[in-house]
């Protein structure tokens, strides 16, 4: 059974791959912008389902490893890997993110997609993520941004702080002086964020429905039917998620 910590999240994004607003074409165009000229070391912080390491391991033909707290999304990483590399190449840690489960080692390309918060809070992405690279290495991260002020309804209907996140000017802002240079930025599209928000949503109800006297059932369905009601009056227009593909001097 699911841990409870992870239940509504698994059952959400039950049949999805990529875990957030990003078609498998967007991600493909911002793992092909780096050299794939040798095969690469590669650490996915947060690999979810493990779609973006497993890719980026074909197309470099590397040896990697995920890290990825939630057992039933670490089961699918690993069972993907199986499918689609040769064994050996990937390992999956079942652990919330700590530096020390790399060992000190240094990656040519770091993926922290939808994981941002495994560095801590605000200004942590930049140096959490040069800690782990080796100098010239790239990495593709995703940070949710606001694209306006959110409104006070939304924040309260969704739990979410303002303070979570900054706008996409205030992401770039400090890069350049932090020894990094912007190789590329994808902004998840109107149609991204409804395929996401929508299947998020329809697989909850799914859930629910198959299973209408489970203790969870009536606490989901509230909270997804709150959730999607505060993604069509105001996430559509307020919040943002980007692919960057950075690379450390």
């Amino acid at each position: 059974m699911t841990e409870a910590r992870w239940r509504f999240t698994t059952i959400a994004h039950a049949g999805r791959s990529i875990l957030g607003p990003v078609s498998d074409a967007s991600a493909d165009a911002m793992l092909s912008r780096i050299d794939a000229s040798r095969p690469a070391r590669v650490l996915d912080v947060g690999c979810g389902k493990g779609a973006m390491l497993v890719r980026a391991l074909e197309r470099w033909g590397a040896t990697g490893i995920g890290i990825e707290p939630n057992p039933a999304f670490a089961a699918e990483a690993r069972a993907l890997a199986e499918q689609r590399l040769d064994s050996g190449r990937v390992r999956i840690i079942e652990r919330d993110y700590q530096l020390e489960l790399v060992d000190g080692e240094r990656f040519p390309l770091v993926i922290c997609t939808g994981a941002l918060h495994a560095f801590g809070d605000g200004d942590a992405m930049a140096p959490g993520l040069k800690a782990l690279l080796e100098p010239g290495g790239h990495a593709l991260a995703g940070p949710g941004y606001w694209r306006q002020r959110p409104a006070s309804r939304y924040l309260e209907e969704t739990g979410i702080s303002s303070a979570e996140m900054v706008t996409m000017d205030e992401l770039l802002e400090g890069l350049p002086q932090g020894g990094w240079r912007v190789l590329g930025i994808h902004e998840s599209t109107l149609a991204e964020w409804d395929d996401y928000e929508h299947g998020y949503a329809a697989a909850v109800r799914a859930w629910c429905k198959a299973n209408p006297r489970d203790p969870d059932a009536a606490a989901f369905r509230a909270r997804i039917d709150r959730w999607a009601d505060a993604y069509a009056r105001w996430g559509r227009d307020t919040m943002g998620y980007a692919l960057l593909l950075l690379q450390r001097d």
